[in-house]
C-alpha cells in the first residue's frame, strides 16, 4: 500500500507544478494580444494540503492530514466539468478516492446566482467514512451579493445504497492589503443521515476495527458543522495564486472525529482564460 514520506509529498508538488506550468504554456500563447477580448473557456487547477480533511464538518481523513489534486473546465455559458484526487498522510494512507463533476452556473441578476451539480466519488473502499458507500451527489444552491458581503446557501444529497442530505448557510466577505486578499467567513451545516454503526468515528479506534457483520444503524439530525475561517490569498503571477486557510471547526455530532478542532489548508491554484 502507497505511504506517503517527504520524498513522496516533493514528488506530488514536483507533479503538481509541472500540470500547471503545462496548462500555462499551452494557453498563454492563446491569450497573447487577445487580452481585451473576453476569453469563453476557463481551466483551472489547484494542488492543496489539509491538515484534517473535512466535509460539512464530517471527518473523511480518519483524522489524518491529506493532500489533492483538482481541475475544472468552464464555460462563460455556465457549464462546468472537474475532477478531483485525494490521498492521505500517515500510516494506512495513500489513495483515499477521486471525484468527477458536472454542473451549470445560472446567473439570475446581477446580484444572485443558482447553481447545481452532479458529482459522482470513487472511494477505495466504502467503510473509509460515513459517506463513502454513497457515491452520487446533488447539489442546488446559489449565492446573493449584498454590498461587500457574499451569502451562500447550498442542499447536498447524497444517493446510492444510503441516503444523507446536507444544507449549509454560510457568509464570506474580502478585504485586500496590497496585492494580498483577506476572506473571513462563516458557515453553518445542517445533517440528516442515517449510518451504520461500524462507520463511526467513535466506533472506528483501535480494538474496535469495523464491526462486520453488524446491521445496527443510527439516524443523525441537527447541526453538523460550525465553522470560522480566515483565507489569505497572494498572487504569484501569471494565474497563480497561492493560498493558505486558517478555520475553527465545531462538530457536535457523532459523524465527527472530534468536536472541536483547528484546520490548516494550504494550496496553490492556477487559473487561466482561453
Amino acid at each position: 500500500m502507497l505511504r506517503f514520506s517527504f520524498f513522496n509529498i516533493r514528488i506530488l508538488l514536483m507533479t503538481s507544478l509541472m500540470i500547471f506550468g503545462a496548462v500555462d504554456f499551452l494557453y498563454s500563447q492563446e491569450s497573447d494580444g487577445d487580452d481585451e477580448q473576453e476569453q469563453p473557456w476557463n481551466v483551472s487547477s489547484e494542488a492543496y494540503y489539509y491538515s484534517r480533511y473535512t466535509s460539512y464538518g464530517i471527518d473523511l481523513s480518519q483524522d489524518r492530514s491529506a493532500f489533492s489534486l483538482e481541475s475544472e473546465v468552464s464555460h462563460q455559458s455556465g457549464l462546468s466539468a472537474g475532477f478531483g484526487v485525494f490521498a492521505l498522510n500517515g500510516t494506512g494512507g495513500g489513495y483515499e478516492h477521486s471525484s468527477f463533476n458536472i454542473g451549470y452556473e445560472y446567473p439570475l441578476s446581477a446580484s444572485v446566482t443558482l447553481h447545481g451539480a452532479y458529482t459522482y466519488h470513487s472511494y477505495k473502499t466504502d467503510t473509509l467514512n460515513v459517506l463513502a458507500g454513497i457515491s452520487n451527489q446533488l447539489s442546488f444552491g446559489g449565492t446573493v451579493k449584498t454590498g461587500s458581503v457574499l451569502l451562500l446557501f447550498s442542499y447536498n444529497a447524497f444517493i446510492k445504497t444510503g441516503t444523507a442530505n446536507y444544507f449549509t448557510v454560510g457568509a464570506s466577505t474580502n478585504d485586500t492589503i496590497g496585492e494580498l486578499t483577506v476572506e473571513p467567513s462563516v458557515q453553518l451545516s445542517f445533517a440528516s443521515q442515517t449510518v451504520s454503526d461500524n462507520l463511526l468515528p467513535k466506533n472506528r479506534g483501535r480494538g474496535r476495527g469495523n464491526m462486520k457483520g453488524t446491521t445496527l444503524t443510527t439516524t443523525i439530525t441537527g447541526l453538523s458543522n460550525f465553522t470560522i475561517g480566515m483565507a489569505f490569498r497572494y498572487p504569484l503571477g501569471k494565474g497563480f495564486v497561492t493560498s493558505v486557510v486558517p478555520s475553527y471547526v465545531y462538530s457536535p455530532t457523532d459523524l465527527a472525529a472530534s468536536t472541536s478542532q483547528f484546520i490548516l489548508n494550504i494550496g496553490l491554484e492556477h487559473s487561466v482564460d482561453f
